[in-house]
């Protein structure tokens, strides 16, 4: 093979010359490659390998973290149901337990107390309109139903009181004798013999009045020299009970109210009881 092109046809170049003389020529053109571009190629590469890893590493961590979030849900459920069916449980027993102890309680059973506790002290009785601290069934039947009476009775009913110290018997006190009246009394006691009628000259209602009016005129009645203690009803006297402090002047209220009011002077030293030995009753403010 020559570089001469200047011969004729004997002189024709051999197959594949050419072509290899344009690859050459091509190969001239070039531009040689530099140290420069080798690193800028290899380091892009680097960083798209290094790309490519990540991607893959990050791939496997979300797809196990995204395993582990549902499995955690699925116990958590599955605790969440079985801890809500265990407190239903816990629930349903309770309430049932719950009945149980209402159901005994409206049977009247006693609750269970610890072998050698001391029994429970009932408090102190309050003191009644009527019966003081008298509490007996007689007495606690007729004060349950009390106030019915005066307010379906208001001109007929007076008042009440125990017949016996014991308080097993008591009396109604009425204007007039009420068949109706009387038949709801006893059929409201113990017993029908446990209760009498007495007839008394005023109502409840009218000594109710006087009573409320002395209370409300307190200050007015201090100014006046009446030291008001305590106002109360008698239903065996048939009449309202003043309790004055020693030193007024009880004449004042029995001039204005007569012999409906009936004024106890208080002891200097008070002891609680009126004179007949009842519980002195507070003052209504």
């Amino acid at each position: 093979m020559t570089d001469d092109t200047t011969r004729g046809p004997a002189g024709a170049p051999e197959p594949g010359e050419l072509q290899l003389r344009k690859a050459l020529s091509a190969m001239n053109d070039l531009e040689p490659p530099r140290d420069d571009l080798f690193a800028q190629r290899a380091l892009m590469r680097g960083r798209a390998r290094t790309s490519r890893r990540r991607s893959t590493l990050l791939g496997a961590a979300a797809a196990v973290l995204v395993v582990g979030a549902v499995g955690g849900t699925w116990v958590a459920a599955t605790q969440g149901s079985s801890s809500n069916s265990a407190s239903s449980g816990t629930t349903a027993r309770s309430a049932a337990g719950s009945s149980a102890g209402s159901s005994d309680s409206l049977r009247g059973a006693a609750p269970p107390t610890a072998p050698g506790a001391a029994p429970s002290v009932p408090s102190a009785r309050d003191t009644t309109r009527w019966f003081g601290t008298l509490s007996t069934r007689q007495t606690n039947a007729f004060d349950a139903i009390e106030p019915a009476v005066a307010a379906r009775w208001p001109d007929v009913f007076s008042g009440a009181y125990a017949v016996t110290p014991a308080g097993d018997r008591v009396a109604v006190a009425v204007t007039r004798h009420d068949p109706t009246l009387e038949a709801f009394v006893r059929g409201a006691m113990p017993a029908p013999a446990d209760v009498e009628f007495v007839i008394r000259s005023h109502p409840f209602t009218e000594k109710q009045r006087v009573e409320q009016e002395i209370v409300a005129e307190r200050n007015l009645w201090r100014d006046k020299g009446v030291d008001v203690v305590s106002v109360t009803q008698d239903g065996r006297a048939d009449r309202v009970v003043v309790v004055v402090a020693e030193g007024s002047d009880q004449r004042l209220l029995t001039e204005k109210y007569g012999d409906l009011v009936r004024v106890v002077i208080a002891p200097a030293n008070p002891s609680g009881k009126l004179p007949e030995g009842r519980t002195l009753p507070p003052l209504q403010r």
